[in-house]
Order: C-alpha cells, then structure tokens, then sequence
C-alpha cells in the first residue's frame, strides 16, 4: 500500500476525564500489592522462576509488534488478554523446550542458522519475507544487501533482525524435536491389523429398547450407600480445576434529571455562542466531545436532522439543538462545494532529511528536495509517459517499486490534504507539485469521478453523561450495600429490598476473562482468589467505567476430585437413571419369559423393533435413544441370530440380534491404514499437541492472578 495512502486525515478525540480524585479513591485498594505479590514469583518453571519484569518485558515486545501489524495505537481489552495469554505460552514453552532440547543435546549450529538465512534452501520465513516484488519470487541477493546493510540501520531494525534470526533459530530447533518425535512412532503388524480389522468390521443388527423415562420416579428411591458406590465408581470422571462461585451486582453510572436539565441548559448557552463566535474550528474543538470535522460530505452521509437542512440551505446555516442518542448536537453550515467522489493519480515522493517516515540514513535537504521536485515536474510535464518509470526509479514512497507510483482510486478527503487537494483543483492529465509532510509529490492527475454537491459542516456533539455528583452518589449507594451485605443471606435480602438485579457467574477459573455484563472481569476473577478469601466474603466497591460492582463468594471449588457432597446433585439424577435401569431389566426379564420373538417382546414392552446397520466401533448413538456405547460395542461379542440377554444402556435396556456380520476382506491392503495412522500421529506432533504433557511434566506453577 502506498506511503501516501497510509496516512489519512486524522480526527482526534477531546477525552474529558471526570471524577479523577474519585477514581483514585476507589481504585486505591487494588493498587496496593496483593497479599503475596511481593513475594512470589508470578511463575515457577522446572525450579526455575519467571518475575513479572520478564513477562513484562516480552510481552511489550509483543504489543508493539501487534500493533505494528495491525495499524492500531491501542488494542481492546480482549485483545490485551489474549496477547498476554499468548506471551505466557511463548516463555512457558521455551523454557520447557529449551530444557528438553539440553538434554536430547539438540542444537542449531552457527554453519546451519548460516545455511537456514543464506543457504540454497533457507528457510520458509526467508522464503517470505525476501521476495522480488515484481515476480514475487525468493530473491537471495535481497538477503545479503540487507544483511550489508544492517551496520548502517537504525537500533530498533537492528533489534528487530535479531528477533527475525532468532525466530528461525528456535522454529528449526522445535522442527528437529518434532522429527524425532514423529520418527519414533511404531505401531507391530500384529497390533496394526487387529485395530485395523476391529474399524472395518461391521454389523448389521436389529433390537428393541425400553425406556427409563417410562418407569415412574416415585418407584425409585436414591440412597446414600447408592450416591457412595457412584461416586467411588465414577469420582474420576468429576476431576475438576480451582473455581470460585460469585453472586454480584451492578450499579450502573447514568445521568441524573438533574444532570440532563443542566445540560440541556449548557447545550443551549453553548448554541447562542456558537452562532457568534469567529473561529468555529476553534469553538468547536473547545465544546465538543467530538473535534471539528472538515470533510466534505454528499447526501446521506450526515445524521438524518442535519443532513436535508445543509444540503438545501446557504453558506451560514444553522441546525438548532436537537437531542438524539443520548447526546445534544448542533451544525453550522461552512461551505459548499461541487467535488468528486474519488480520484486516482500517480505521484514521486521526493523526501528530505527530517519529513515524515524519512528514514535515518536519508541526508538530502529539504532545498535539495524542492530543487529535485521542480526538475523532475519540468520532465513529467514535457513527457508525461516517463512518470511511472521515473517514479520507480527515484520516488521515496516504498511502494513505488511495485506499483510504478500509482496510487489507484482513493476517497476524497482521505489522503493528506496538500496532495489532496492538488489532484481535486487540477484537471484529469494535469501535471502539478505540491508539499506535504512526508515531501514534495510530484503528481498526475489520471482520472476523477463526476462533481457531486457536498458541504463542510461544523457540528458540535455533546454528551449528556453523569456528573461528578451522580458518580459520587452512586458510590455512596454502591458502599452502603457492601457494608450491609455483608453475608450470603444479607446479600440475597438487600439486593431484593433494593431492586438490584443479582447476578450469578459460576465456576470462574484463575485465567478466565469474562463475566456477563461486564466489559473486563479480571479484577473480580483476581479478586476471589485471594489469599484468605472464602464462601461469604465481599468484595469491595469495584470500579469499571460507567458502573461499581459488588460481588459475594458462594462456592469455593478446589482442583482435584470434589467431595461426594458437592457434586450430589449432579450425581442423584444419574444414580436414579441406573437404579431405573436395573427396575427396567428386570421387567424385561420377566415379560419376555424365554421368547425369541423380538417383534412379540416390542409389543409386550410397549415398543418397536429397530435396525441399525453399519455398526462399528466407532458408532457411539442409537437413533431415537442417543450415546449408547456401551450396547453397541457387546455387539460383536454376540453369537449371530440369537437374541440377547437385556442390555442396560444409557438412556434405555435392548434386546440385540446380531443378524449379519462383515469382516474386513482378505485381501484388503491395510498399508494404507499404516500410513494414515503416521500420518495423523506426524499431524498431531506438528499442531504442538506434546507441549501440554510436556508442560504438566514441568510441573508449572502459574501465579499470574496475583499480577493481573
């Protein structure tokens, strides 16, 4: 993309901050260092400890670098926690790794990290990074002039070369582990056919079920000794991580009467000066909470109670105040012109030391720059074919070398003005000059849209939003429950008494990052963790932009395997189904007294006779009965058309006849299948799914809740 095209005219934001003394009070206490903070690092690695200085400072490197990438000067709260999610994996890893790649004895060497930059075969981030931008093909002269180039480059490129080589050091040295991983996978022919031959044989069978929800719940009674025998059976399956149960509440921050009558007052005042005063651009950016805008806009493209008026008034037209979307607005009409839409024009950037995006090493004059421009526009307006060329050639905008100096169509109004409004005032063919922060352009116009009607409107916003006062009030009200609730009954009571929506968020993990109605949840999450903080603790007042949150511990879950008497109620809905199942047995024992005839049982049980065919051991759901695994894997175990003995399922009991059963082909070439299974085990290696045993093994120690 063009130099030119990347920066566009910019509207700044005027921030007004309000209530900064009060913030500082009610962020105080979670500015101080949390219990153990001091004192533990934020993780333990293989002994070895990690500080927050280093994770801070890797994850700076990573900020800018995203930010560098995606053209942003700020990213999102989300944004922010999933890049330090992503710089905790990176250190984890490597430390982890690098421990691994010590012992195995695996390096890179200095010949092979030389071979990997500058060999015949470099590596893929060579392959990307260093192409010819016509042919876009791998270019290894690129390379070397670089690397030439390196003493004479600014420190941040320096840095920036050596992270680049360091990259290709570490993802060669991961390439080598995965290798020896994926080269010790072997699976004996004995082992490999019967697992091949156990997915290809197949079977045709036909049952009929019976259904627990038809067995009456008064019929079945779940006792302790029961809950104790599910429990010691399946405990394992219940294995869980730390999380905290929370009940809260918000108080929501939103103008008072009193705050919109003032105002509403203030908006009119503000009108009556607008409509005197000599500097509107100046007015404007003094009492809006947005800045004066000097774009030109065309029809539909203003808020619908501005946008008729000033297309069909004169020059000094006003828009009385108007209150839309929570916010007071007001225009006057500035100008009036007749422009296109778009225009598209080629140009050569002739900078000079000290313009913008100039590099270091540039020491031409801005004399010298002005004296090149003129001399090159001299030779544009006799040959205006050669401005490409000359542009490739000579032009400081770095995309020159691929579109020749040709910027395509752009939006009016969207490049910096002088450029802009050279190719608006100049005709289609025209050869023009004109200086710009970044240097002088020398430009052809090459083609415009048709003139529209546009008009520049001055237009002041302002916001009706909380005062100081009501954000003071709020506070109050927000402090006075946290005193009052200060028990789980309490909490339930006043929030009832008070009209307050109470809100529960269970499970919360160390690391989580959402809770519903919440913009960012890390300090509440952070907060239930705490050293000494247990079921019916209370949160102090929390501040989050607009609103003050109070929360309550209700459960408390520690990582392993719960006690019997937390997950009970989980557990008597399970247990009660397999009490059911033994009650439906039964039954079926009896009611089928000896018979063989399953379309004669169906009817007795008040059912239908199903098939199923193709059953595997992969098939994991019975149509109309779903998961039911454990029925459809004692099929092959079965004598084929003799009818079974009932089968306790999941969800129902089965009578099963295996009527048909097909064994994989003599024949059959199970090669493939050998290959297949390397295959997904190479695939597995490569998607990096070791790190997390290799992590477990580690024994990571993450204290990252005390940070952040």
């Amino acid at each position: 993309m063009a130099l030119i095209g990347t920066i566009r005219k910019q509207s700044g934001l005027l921030i007004i901050i309000i209530g900064v003394a009060l913030a500082a009070f009610v962020l105080g206490d979670f500015l101080k260092p949390r219990s153990g903070r001091d004192i533990q690092p934020l993780a333990e690695v293989l002994g070895e400890d990690i500080s927050y200085q280093q994770f801070d400072a890797k994850y700076e490197q990573n900020l800018e670098s995203q930010k560098r990438n995606q053209n942003k000067d700020n990213l999102s709260q989300d944004e922010i926690f999933r890049l330090k999610q992503q710089t905790w994996d990176q250190i984890i890893q490597k430390i982890v790794l690098d421990n691994e790649y010590d012992q195995l004895g695996l390096v890179v060497s200095a010949d092979e990290l030389f071979d990997q930059i500058q060999g015949n075969e470099p590596h893929s981030y060579i392959l990307q990074y260093f192409k010819d931008p016509e042919t876009q093909q791998y270019d290894p002269e690129l390379v070397r002039n670089y690397i030439k180039q390196l003493d004479q480059m600014d420190a941040a490129s320096r840095i920036q070369w050596d992270n680049f080589v360091e990259a290709i050091k570490e993802d060669r040295e991961k390439t080598k582990y995965k290798n020896l991983i994926s080269k010790g996978y072997f699976m004996p022919d004995t082992f490999l056919y019967r697992d091949f031959s156990e997915k290809k044989i197949s079977a045709k069978i036909m049952l009929v079920g019976a259904r627990y929800n038809t067995i009456d719940d008064s019929l079945v009674t779940v006792t302790d000794d029961d809950l104790k025998k599910y429990y010691n059976d399946y405990k394992q399956n219940y294995k869980q991580e730390a999380s905290r149960d929370i009940d809260y509440v918000i108080f929501d921050v939103k103008p008072s009467a009193k705050d919109r009558k003032t105002i509403r007052e203030q908006a009119f005042d503000i009108y009556e000066d607008f409509k005197t005063t000599e500097s509107v651009h100046m007015f404007v950016n003094t009492e809006s909470d947005n800045r004066y805008d000097s774009t030109f806009f065309k029809s539909g493209e203003l808020p619908i109670n501005i946008d008729s008026v000033m297309l069909n008034s004169e020059i000094g037209a006003f828009v009385d105040p108007f209150m839309e979307n929570n916010a007071w607005h007001m225009a006057k009409l500035m100008d009036i012109q007749f422009r296109p839409d778009s225009m598209k024009a080629t140009h050569i950037l002739i900078s000079f030391a000290g313009a913008m995006m100039a590099g270091e090493d540039m020491t031409r004059t801005k004399d010298e720059a002005s004296a090149l421009a003129d001399s090159l526009l001299n030779v544009v307006k006799s040959s205006p074919y050669r401005i490409e060329a000359l542009a490739k050639e000579l032009s400081d905008d770095p995309s020159a070398a691929e579109n020749s100096g040709d910027l395509g169509w752009f939006a009016d109004g969207t490049m910096v003005y002088p450029f802009n409004n050279a190719v608006l005032t100049n005709n289609i063919g025209n050869v023009t000059i004109a200086e710009s922060m970044f240097g002088f352009h020398v430009i052809k116009i090459t083609d415009k849209f048709e003139p529209v009607k546009k008009v520049r409107v001055a237009i002041i916003d302002i916001n009706i939003s909380p005062s100081q006062e009501t954000f003071q009030d709020e506070f109050t009200r927000a402090s006075e429950f946290q005193a009052k609730a200060n028990s789980l009954d309490a909490f339930d009571t006043l929030s009832t008494n008070l009209g307050l929506n109470k809100r529960s968020a269970p499970r919360l993990q160390k690391m989580g990052n959402r809770i519903a109605g919440l913009d960012y949840a890390r300090g509440i999450i952070g907060w239930t963790f705490r050293e000494g903080i247990e079921i019916g603790s209370v949160s102090d007042v929390i501040t989050m932009e607009s609103k003050y949150v109070v929360a309550i511990i209700t459960a408390i879950h520690e990582e392993g395997i719960p006690a019997m008497d937390e997950i009970r109620d989980a557990m008597e809905p399970l247990v009660s189904k397999e009490l059911k199942g033994d009650i439906m047995i039964q039954r079926m024992n009896e009611l089928s007294d000896g018979s063989s005839d399953l379309i004669q049982i169906a009817a007795t049980l008040n059912s239908k006779v199903d098939t199923v065919d193709n059953v595997n051991f992969q098939l994991r759901n019975i149509s109309g009965y779903g998961n039911e695994a454990n029925v459809l894997a004692k099929v092959f175990a079965m004598e084929p058309n003799i009818l079974s003995k009932p089968i306790k399922g999941n969800n129902a009991a089965f009578f099963v006849i295996v009527d048909e059963v097909t064994q994989p082909g003599e024949n059959e070439d199970y090669k493939i299948y050998k290959r297949q299974l390397l295959s997904n085990f190479t695939a597995k290696v490569n998607n990096n799914s070791f790190t997390k045993t290799l992590e477990e093994k580690a024994g990571v120690v993450d204290n990252r809740y005390l940070y952040y």
